[in-house]
């Protein structure tokens, strides 16, 4: 994992390069998750680039009841999607604190996908409940590349 470099008067260690280990078709690079953020072109490479992305997806102005309706089935779904390593987080945005009791007041979700393309995550949440039931308004939609520079499992 390390090599070893012999300097004049002492050893110092040093990581392989990192591009060198991906242009080599490495599959990870050191502690780091077998997930590529960056393109690297190499003709060893088989399988199709994959990046992540970030969507915010609001709901429809009305769509409070069809989104209680159909939660429980949504929230199988993003299990099978996170199960996959095709969602790394997701979640729901809101108008304001969770009270104890009352229905939350949802705006929204956001959710973290790794595919090929924007195109791609459109595809794949396409399928999900909360699309097929018409609680999010993808005319408002919003998806982004997004690289992570930090990440807490959930508390």
């Amino acid at each position: 994992m390390f090599k070893s470099v012999i300097t004049r008067s002492n050893l110092s260690i040093r990581r392989p390069s990192v591009l060198s280990d991906i242009e080599s078709g490495a599959r990870h690079i050191g502690n780091f998750a077998p997930r590529r953020l960056f393109s690297a072109t190499s003709t060893t490479m088989s399988e199709p680039q994959k990046y992540e992305y970030v969507a915010v997806i609001p709901d429809k102005l009305d769509a409070l009841e069809r989104r209680v309706a159909v939660r429980a089935t949504h929230l199988e779904n993003v299990k099978r999607m996170f199960n996959a390593g095709i969602m790394v987080s997701g979640g729901v945005y809101l108008d304001g604190p969770v009270i104890e009791g009352s229905t939350p007041s949802f705006k929204g979700s956001v959710v973290n996908i790794i595919a090929e393309s924007t195109e791609q995550v459109k595809e794949i949440l396409s399928q999900d409940p909360y699309t097929l039931n018409d609680v999010w308004d993808w005319e408002k939609a919003q998806i982004f590349n997004f690289i992570c520079a930090v990440r807490k499992g959930k508390p």
